[in-house]
């Protein structure tokens, strides 16, 4: 409530300023002009008593007295001007005068009427110590990471602060978490998954041999762990190692058959390797995710490594899907992939060879041309 008060005063204050000249202005002009009237009455006086002394002669006399009666003539008429003109500008000027006024008091009655100013502050701190406020999510990280601010070596505020950095899809903050956790109150099963997690999400899902060894490194200290097994399975998918991926989704399904949460997905990603490992899959049906081999996402997530580690990492995955396309070259997306791969990485020579192989291969398959062609012409190639 204070603070508006000051404000309004403020407010009346800058406008009393800027309205001054339009207001009070002219008073000082016509001061001025009545000052100039009265010496050049006096100067007259003057005159006539010097020319009763006999200081000046007749004909001086009469040319001072018509020069200064000229000019007090114009200071009259000056004076008389602005007297009308003040007298024109009566009204505006009042009413600059009530806007003066009255603004602020009306800025100030609208915040009484619809504003709320007996609520009392509310500090920060004074927020984060609330008890009202405990189911307040928001509220219990804040007070977290101001502990955290104050107190960096207290593992307990780290492990507590990194699983809901990770459920809120804050995965870098949960990395972080979980290695300071890790760094004070040592490694355990559910922080490294968490860490695992945490890194492979950030990176939109890629699993590297650095995550994955986390990954394993969690599930050899506890077997029950789920997480950490699907992160793993998912590895070996990108790898293009269905048979493995298949026999860890098998297992899963046997820990977790009566886990609703899993079943389903599980289930599916059977189905799917199952469909790969036959070549039963239709290339119309055939899912885009989760494909081994690089994308322009994957190779762009690797910007965060050093630059001989992503160049190792890129060159990795693309020979291993161009190794496994090979093998079974009826793997549609895992071609697109490979053009891709290669138009990114500029090797737009073997992009233009791996794009007429899969031509052949998909020789009669107007779907499949037709989507050869259509990324062949996003990417500016030529086959």
């Amino acid at each position: 409530m204070l603070l508006w008060v000051i404000l309004a005063a403020l407010t009346a204050v800058v406008l009393s300023f800027l309205l001054y000249p339009l207001v009070g202005g002219r008073e000082d002009v016509d001061e001025r002009d009545a000052f100039d009237a009265a010496v050049y009455r006096d100067q007259l006086d003057e005159i006539e008593a010097d020319r009763a002394r006999g200081l000046i002669g007749e004909a001086e006399a009469e040319a001072a007295r018509l020069e200064v009666a000229r000019r007090l003539l114009a200071a009259d008429e000056k004076a008389a001007a602005g007297a009308e003109a003040q007298s024109r500008n009566a009204l505006p000027r009042a009413a600059l005068v009530v806007v003066a006024a009255c603004l602020p008091l009306a800025v100030l009655g609208a915040y009484l009427f619809y504003g709320s100013p007996r609520l009392p502050d509310q500090p920060l701190t004074a927020r984060l110590t609330d008890p009202a406020k405990e189911k307040d999510v928001g509220v219990l990280v804040a007070r977290v990471e101001a502990r955290l601010r104050a107190h960096p070596e207290e593992g307990a505020g780290w492990d507590a602060i990194a699983p809901i950095y990770l459920g809120g899809q804050r995965y870098a903050d949960a990395a972080e978490a979980y290695r300071q956790a890790i760094r004070l109150l040592g490694p355990s099963a559910k922080r490294l998954s968490g860490l695992g997690q945490a890194l492979v999400l950030e990176q939109k899902g890629l699993v590297t041999d650095r995550r994955a060894l986390r990954l394993a490194r969690a599930l050899k200290r506890d077997g029950t762990l789920v997480e950490p097994r699907i992160l793993l399975a998912i590895a070996k998918e990108q790898e293009g190692n269905f048979e493995g991926a298949l026999a860890d989704w098998q297992g899963l399904i046997e820990v977790r058959k009566d886990d609703a949460r899993w079943t389903s997905m599980i289930e599916g990603r059977i189905a799917s390797a199952q469909a790969k490992l036959s070549g039963e899959a239709p290339v119309a049906e055939a899912k885009p995710a989760p494909q081994p081999g690089p994308s322009a996402a994957d190779i762009a997530a690797a910007q965060s490594m050093s630059p001989d580690e992503r160049q190792a990492m890129v060159d990795q995955m693309v020979t291993r899907l161009a190794a496994r396309l090979e093998e079974n070259g009826d793997d549609l997306p895992g071609w697109l992939r490979l053009v891709r791969a290669y138009t990114v990485l500029g090797r737009s020579d073997d992009a233009k060879e791996a794009l007429a192989r899969a031509k052949k291969q998909f020789a009669g398959n107007e779907q499949a041309i037709e989507k050869l062609d259509t990324l062949a012409a996003d990417l500016g190639l030529t086959s």
